[in-house]
């Protein structure tokens, strides 16, 4: 990547004050499209004794909520800075592009969506797209979206009874240490280069895991990491060229923002902070609506209730050649559900690891949507003015009670509506928790969307299950 010096945003060095006694020092080595760093994220403190800051993303609607479109920007800008760097042309409408996804206004953002949708990134060699489980699936995705000539699956944390991971791999600082490839055989056992995309890279080892353990199965000449933000060391940046000529590969590497940090103080290993929503007598409405006629069933079945995980979350590969069809099945399941509103605010909550499809169908449901997803990740909310988490709340995922989501940032009276998004079908019994938050937040209504029922449903027909 080329730096660039004239810049007005163009600050080498910053400090982030994380809570009184944990800061962190960033310094800024490579800034190609002259962003400012305000405009790309805001700090949290993790509750994780193995790292304890977290870098919010304000584009990738995982933490905070923003205009489902800009995360879809996001990706196309990350694709477009890659495959200028790959092939050595300039794509340009990048600027265009980049401006309104850092844009306020809902109809640049959507001009600048239009802008993207049509560009065509080809690559010289077809290529196999995988986005890391569980922040940058959707980011993932949103880029296999832009590269006309490749394959696209995600890393997972769920193990599916009854089936291997081709691949098992590590990611060493999470919560969540484990992360599982479900891809069959034929999608990976060739020499097409292989992209990991991620939000972002602190040491750069879970990318050096997945790269070894592809490699010791389905050796290939070249890998490539892309992520919106790269905080290696000199030591990591190393390591990446150790292995390099270790295996006898290339990895190229691309980000929006590189550079070095240093953090200070100690990390929390328990938060004092009560994460469980506070009674209301609030009335709370529910309504269900059942997309399942318009995804794909896979032979993957959850074992707990027997209902197909689907085809088009990603988790099991797909090709290029789905790209038209899931375009047409997002906007007929957004037409369906904005046909169902009943306020002027929304929000549209992915689940964990489904964070493309309700993204994808929350930007065609009118104005006045917002998105993010609720997440494993347990970080401490402090209400503090530049603080990035404001409230938290917990719940068991309804999809698998062993397995506790938290849900960050909804201030009260804020939304009319939420809709939430399930891969597969979820009881009522399950929803409890889910029910208190949205009456202790002062939501009116609970939309539940699922994607994977027992009964498949008729949407043209409007019957919402």
């Amino acid at each position: 990547m080329k730096t660039t010096t004239t810049s007005t945003y163009y600050q080498t060095q910053h400090k982030r004050q994380l809570l009184h006694n944990m800061a962190i020092d960033i310094e800024v080595l490579e800034n190609p499209l002259n962003l400012s760093i305000d405009d790309l994220f805001i700090m949290a403190a993790r509750v994780n004794k193995k790292r304890g800051f977290l870098f919010v993303s304000k584009l990738l609607g995982k933490h905070l909520p923003l205009v489902p479109m800009q995360s879809l920007l996001t990706s196309g800008i990350l694709a477009i800075e890659y495959y200028e760097q790959i092939t050595g042309e300039s794509v340009e409408e990048k600027d265009f592009i980049m401006k309104g996804c850092l844009s306020d206004d809902p109809v640049e953002i959507q001009e600048a969506y239009h802008v993207l949708s049509g560009l065509k990134l080809d690559l010289s060699n077809d290529s196999l797209i995988i986005g890391f489980a569980e922040t940058a699936t959707g980011l993932g995705h949103a880029f296999f979206d832009c590269i006309g000539n490749a394959e696209y699956i995600h890393t997972t944390r769920e193990e599916i009874k009854g089936y291997t991971p081709l691949l098992n791999f590590k990611e060493e600082h999470s919560h969540a240490v484990n992360q599982f490839c479900y891809i069959d055989e034929q999608h990976i056992e060739n020499d097409k280069p292989i992209v990991l995309i991620d939000d972002e890279m602190t040491t750069g080892k879970t990318s050096l895991n997945i790269i070894r353990d592809i490699h010791g199965k389905f050796p290939r000449d070249h890998y490539a990491v892309v992520s919106i933000l790269d905080w290696r060391s000199d030591e990591n940046r190393e390591q990446f060229r150790q292995l390099e000529r270790e295996l006898g590969v290339t990895i190229h590497t691309t980000s929006l923002l590189s550079g070095h940090i240093t953090f200070t103080g100690e990390t929390i290993g328990e938060a004092e902070y009560d994460y469980q929503p506070k009674g209301r007598e609030n009335r709370l409405h529910v309504e269900r609506f059942n997309l399942s006629s318009l995804f794909t069933p896979t032979p993957y079945v959850n074992d707990k209730d027997g209902i197909s995980y689907i085809k088009e979350t990603g988790r099991f590969g797909i090709s290029r050649d789905h790209k038209e069809e899931m375009n047409v099945a997002c906007a007929k399941a957004a037409d369906y559900l904005k046909q169902n509103r009943i306020g002027k605010k929304s929000l549209c909550l992915g689940t964990g690891e489904m964070m493309y499809l309700p993204m994808k169908i929350s930007s065609l449901m009118g104005d006045g949507v917002l998105y993010h997803s609720t997440t494993r990740s347990p970080i401490l909310p402090v209400e503090r003015e530049g603080y990035a988490i404001q409230n938290g709340f917990s719940f068991k995922n309804p999809e698998d009670d062993a397995v506790v989501h938290y849900v960050y940032n909804i201030p009260e009276e804020e939304y009319d509506e939420l809709f939430l998004f399930f891969e597969k079908e979820v009881t009522d019994d399950a929803l409890q928790e889910i029910k208190q938050l949205a009456k202790n937040r002062g939501i009116g209504q609970l939309n539940v969307v699922m994607f994977s029922t027992m009964e498949r449903s008729d949407v043209d027909g409007q019957d919402n299950g």
